[in-house]
């Protein structure tokens, strides 16, 4: 089973949101799940550690290179990894039948942040070994100037737009309690949930 990496060097773009949604999402499946925090700020372990006991179990720990290469590869895998992270060490983490996951802001900031890290992927020739990438447009407002930008910015790029996640005041109530939205009756956040479906969809995960 591969990996998940939410990856982009832009700091506050929302990796720890799409890591602990996936994780929630995993976990209420009855699925055994790891979220590895690589960033020193531990927003994913700071997450974690407000959870109810009453949820579906997941397993958060810190990265730490030789407890890593002990994990147990049963569990899916998902890496919160921090701002400012390039790609000069994949070959030490990333592998062929993994995924990455880039979140991305509909502002010019965010988005010449991004086009620096895509151009890094191309080089890094992780297209070529197999490696699947894909965008998530986060926090998004499509009825402003910024988005169609941000619109005409993907289409330029070989990497797919999975989904398109609104600026939705769930996530924040859902994280200040350890909880996703997963864990919330499906009514009080359907809308948010339908627009995680198709990276759901998307994402290689093996049913068990």
């Amino acid at each position: 089973m591969g990996q998940i990496f939410i990856a982009n060097p832009k700091g506050g773009c929302g990796k720890t949101t799409v890591a602990v949604q996936l994780a929630g999402f995993y976990a209420n499946t009855a699925r055994a799940v790891r979220l590895v925090d690589h960033d020193a700020q531990r927003s994913s372990l700071d997450w974690a550690a407000g959870r109810p006991s009453a949820c579906p179990p997941i397993e958060v720990r810190f990265f730490a290179e030789q407890s890593f290469a002990q994990c147990d590869v049963s569990a899916i895998t998902i890496h919160d990894m921090p701002a400012a992270w390039t790609l000069d060490n994949v070959d030490t983490l990333i592998r062929p039948q993994d995924t990455v996951i880039i979140p991305l802001l509909a502002s010019p900031t965010d988005i010449k942040a991004c086009l620096r890290f895509i151009m890094g992927v191309y080089r890094s020739g992780l297209l070529e070994r197999g490696v699947t990438i894909g965008i998530v447009a986060n926090r998004v407002r499509t009825n402003t100037r910024y988005f169609k930008v941000l619109d005409a910015f993907l289409a330029k790029l070989d990497i797919p737009l999975i989904t398109v996640l609104r600026d939705s005041q769930n996530y924040v109530r859902a994280m200040d309690r350890g909880l996703t939205l997963f864990d919330l009756p499906a009514a009080r956040c359907s809308t948010d949930r339908a627009q995680w479906q198709p990276l759901l969809d998307w994402l290689p995960i093996v049913d068990p």
